[in-house]
């Protein structure tokens, strides 16, 4: 500990140091007698003492002159007077002047205490001033605003945001800050505060800027300094304000727009629909034509004209099968697709759509191995449609698949429910087309490439009539391996 003793007597000085030491201090002294030593020793390159020890009355010096001397200078070091004899004027006039203590050489048991205590005391106010400092740069360089003000609103403190956002100064009133609509609200949250009413609850309000523009603020506010300050927060969201104004319109131009799509779409379902039905009540007249003409003595027609015929049949079962798919998705959008439910044998719907697609699978080369259990239950459903999934998973089995392919289906009873599996060892799926496929409309690159023939309606459909049964559907594909679709029935 660095002491400094103003002191003309040596040998007081000595029992000053004497006192400290048994006290069980270890002093590094110095001693000076007069003005110029006492400033050489506050300016010394080592920096001041910790502790000054100035006796009252020197012949060239004394202590007050020291303690204008440190006041000036602005040194924070304690000053303990000490003198021989002191009045009680003399003692106040040193406590006035900023000694921390004063002592009689005659009474220096109490020299260790005072000390201790003016070390203590020079922590306290170092401490404090470090966190005033702290947070003094912490309210003036915060992020957001900060006022804090009497509890009648006029501005103690403000920091350089709340300025630059408001144009705000000390002992301006907070209110003139706050756009006129939303002054009720913060001089009402102030009075509840005031009456002790916790408040938390921050809200967007309005702040008027000298030049008369706007901005808008999160604000808040909290009592401090035992109930006798108010802090308030205000954080800028213009930019935010501005973002979600925008966003709200687009969203609801979106919105609009949605709406005006949708009514596109349930006006083309509908054109799609009669359209649809239209077209299939002369198609049936044609085939059903087609059909006579197919089953008239071999002798009326020849072998040209029954070929005609025959192609005649083939594209109107096709442009037939077309419109059923048109009218059944339309059916499905419209949620007007009613089930006709019955006993439902999966095996024989199988066999069934096997023997239909026959001829193609013939024509493309392809081996078809069906491998239906002859057990399964019978489920409860609608025949028709559930041979029509079964159909769509043929038919695009037949179309990606290359001569000498296979076709294998195989049906088994899992976990309460009939599970039917359509694999072939065709061209296979890529991977990120494979979650479209279900889409309706969507016909993959390779289809497109290949010219294949298809509306893209067949899987979406198919996964239709299944959840219509409580069902599931689902596909896995590997690219140039060959794909697997599936669909489950609930037995029950």
């Amino acid at each position: 500990m660095r002491i400094l003793l103003l002191e003309d007597n040596a040998d007081d000085a000595e029992v000053l140091v004497f006192e400290l030491r048994r006290a069980g201090f270890a002093p590094a002294w110095e001693r000076v007698d007069s003005r110029a030593g006492f400033l050489a020793a506050l300016t010394s390159v080592d920096g001041p003492p910790e502790v000054i020890l100035a006796d009252y009355s020197l012949p060239q010096f004394n202590a007050l002159e020291a303690l204008q001397l440190v006041r000036e200078g602005e040194y924070d070091v304690p000053v303990i007077v000490v003198s021989g004899a002191m009045s009680e004027e003399a003692c106040v006039d040193a406590l006035r002047h900023g000694a921390v203590d004063y002592l009689l050489k005659d009474r220096l048991s109490r020299l260790g205490s005072a000390v201790g205590h003016a070390l203590s005391q020079r922590r306290l106010t170092h401490d404090r001033r470090r966190a005033e400092e702290t947070f003094r740069a912490a309210f003036d360089h915060a992020p957001v605003g900060m006022a804090v003000t009497d509890l009648a609103g006029r501005v103690l403190q403000v920091n350089q945001e709340l300025s630059r956002m408001t144009g705000l100064q000390v002992e301006g009133l907070l209110l003139d800050a706050i756009c006129e609509e939303d002054r009720p609200h913060v001089a009402d949250r102030m009075k509840r505060l005031v009456a002790g009413e916790a408040d938390k609850v921050s809200k967007e309000l309005r702040l008027c800027r000298p030049d008369g523009s706007q901005l808008w603020g999160q604000y808040s506010a909290a009592l401090i300094g035992g109930a006798t300050s108010v802090v308030h927060h205000v954080a800028d969201v213009t930019d935010r304000r501005r973002t979600e104004d925008v966003l709200q319109r687009q969203a609801e131009k979106l919105a609009r727009t949605n709406s005006e799509l949708q009514e596109l779409d349930r006006l083309k379902s509908e054109f799609v629909a009669t359209v649809s039905h239209e077209l299939r009540t002369p198609l049936t007249s044609i085939r059903g034509y087609t059909e006579i003409l197919a089953d008239t003595d071999s002798t009326t027609l020849g072998a040209t004209e029954r070929r005609i015929v025959g192609i005649i049949d083939r594209n109107g079962r096709r442009l037939l099968d077309l419109i059923e798919d048109l009218l059944t998705f339309s059916r499905i959008e419209s949620g007007t697709l009613t089930l006709t439910v019955g006993p439902v044998r999966i095996r024989q719907l199988v066999e069934a759509a096997g023997e239909a697609i026959r001829p193609a699978v013939e024509t493309a080369g392809l081996v078809v191995i069906l491998d239906v259990d002859e057990h399964i239950p019978v489920v409860q459903g609608d025949g028709d449609q559930l041979e029509r999934v079964v159909l769509n998973l043929f038919d695009n089995a037949v179309k990606f698949s290359d001569p000498g392919g296979t076709i294998t289906v195989t049906g088994r009873e899992r976990d309460g429910e009939i599970v039917v599996w359509v694999r072939d060892t065709g061209v296979g799926i890529p991977e990120h087309e494979q979650s479209m496929l279900f889409t309706r409309f969507f016909r993959t690159a390779d289809a497109q490439k290949r010219a294949i023939k298809g509306s893209g309606l067949g899987l979406a459909i198919s996964k239709a009539i299944v959840e219509a049964h409580g069902g599931w559907m689902a596909l896995e594909s590997t690219e140039g391996a060959g794909t697997t679709v599936g669909f489950g029935i609930p037995i029950v």
